[in-house]
């Protein structure tokens, strides 16, 4: 979607914000709290967008998103991710003017939480897999080096994280034991925390459910084409330990790294043949968790958060899910008591992998949906929003 260039805007929230899935649900959940007081915006030249299809969009050049920060018409700005190319933007924001970073996984593992995991988030044949390609990757990653890419760069060189970051006001992680954990690692980092998730479940995290539970044969594995998925530990483990006979292995790729993809479908295939099923382009959502309704079983064997649409989906569908123990999000589930079961008892428990494709109990489904509705139900949800947009407007 072509959108438009930049435009004179009066005392509005700027949304900074990037081409992906999320995009369309946040703004649709600020609007509704909000109607007419957000003003989204995509740094860079006008360009035919993939993902975002808000007619309200507007391209900025950085020099006029300067310029817009510093005017009356910018009361707050929100950070829809923050990633590299836009760290510098935060020293253009007039220390007035309140930073809102909402974060989404990938913009604060590195930067805040890599202490927590000091051998990485790849498992070890992921890892081998990975410095395999590693040359190729490289050549790659050089030859996609833009110039506007490599002025942000030399601007880092004179520019720790730390300082830059520490112009953020407010930062809502994906999950509130994330906070704990950057404020722990980094005592440099000290924004006020705020909670705020994307998507609601009766809008995003829903869709026509026709299927009995008993009968959603279908395995899930990963949320994505990224290598912290460690596609390839839970291939051997299915491989070796479970009876996959009239099941399909369903594995969504359409999101993230290309080489990785291409990898992780070789291996697929020559483990399963035609029962793995990679999803390789991409498909609207609503078409997406219809799919997943033939899907009674999942598997993410992430180190860290991620995938928790998919997770939340899942649960509300009553499929029975795994998790790498080691994730953040694992223990924030047990800790507020889902039924949800570690890849590490299905290594290690012969009566766990007996019982792994067995259907989880009514009684857990309903714990299930409860947990899921109490962190992003709709009215759950909107709560947030206000309670974001009213710091973001409050002169205090």
């Amino acid at each position: 979607m072509l959108v438009k260039q930049a435009q004179s805007i009066h005392g509005k929230i700027v949304h900074i914000i990037v081409d992906d899935k999320f995009i369309d649900m946040a703004l649709r959940q600020f609007d509704e709290v909000s109607p007419n007081n957000n003003f989204p915006i995509l740094i860079g030249s006008p360009r035919t967008l993939r993902y975002v299809k808000s007619q309200n969009v507007t391209f900025y050049s950085l020099k006029q998103a300067e310029e817009l920060f510093r005017s009356d018409g910018c009361t707050a700005v929100i950070f829809h991710s923050l990633n590299d190319g836009y760290l510098p933007i935060l020293e253009c924001i007039p220390a007035e003017k309140k930073v809102f970073w909402l974060g989404w996984g990938y913009d604060y593992y590195d930067r805040l939480l890599s202490g927590a995991y000091p051998d990485g988030l790849l498992l070890p044949e992921t890892k081998k897999m990975m410095q395999i390609s590693l040359p190729l990757r490289r050549m790659r990653s050089l030859l996609s080096v833009s110039k506007k890419t490599m002025k942000n760069i030399l601007f880092k060189k004179n520019k720790s994280i730390p300082q830059m970051l520490s112009r953020v006001d407010y930062f809502a992680p994906v999950l509130d034991v994330e906070y704990e954990m950057a404020r722990k690692l980094n005592p440099w980092f000290k924004p006020k925390y705020i909670s705020w998730n994307y998507g609601t479940v009766e809008d995003d995290l829903s869709g026509p459910s026709t299927t009995v539970i008993s009968t959603r044969n279908n395995i899930l594995v990963g949320n994505s084409a990224a290598p912290e998925n460690n596609h390839l530990e839970i291939f051997q483990q299915l491989s070796k330990s479970i009876d996959l006979s009239g099941r399909e292995i369903i594995v969504p790729l359409s999101y993230g790294d290309q080489l990785y993809s291409d990898k992780v479908v070789e291996v697929g295939k020559r483990m399963f043949g035609k029962q793995f099923v990679p999803l390789i382009d991409f498909i609207p959502k609503d078409k997406y968790i219809t799919l997943l309704d033939s899907c009674g079983y999942v598997f993410m064997n992430h180190l860290r958060q991620q995938a928790m649409g998919n997770v939340f989906i899942m649960m509300m569908k009553g499929a029975k899910v795994f998790m790498n123990s080691s994730s953040p999000a694992y223990k924030w589930l047990i800790k507020k008591g889902a039924v949800v079961n570690s890849i590490e008892e299905l290594i290690n428990d012969s009566e766990v992998r007996l019982n792994a494709l067995t259907p989880i109990s009514r009684k857990a489904h309903k714990i299930n949906i409860a947990i899921t509705m109490n962190h992003c139900g709709r009215d759950v949800q909107r709560e947030k929003t206000r309670q974001l947009i009213n710091l973001a407007l409050s002169t205090v």
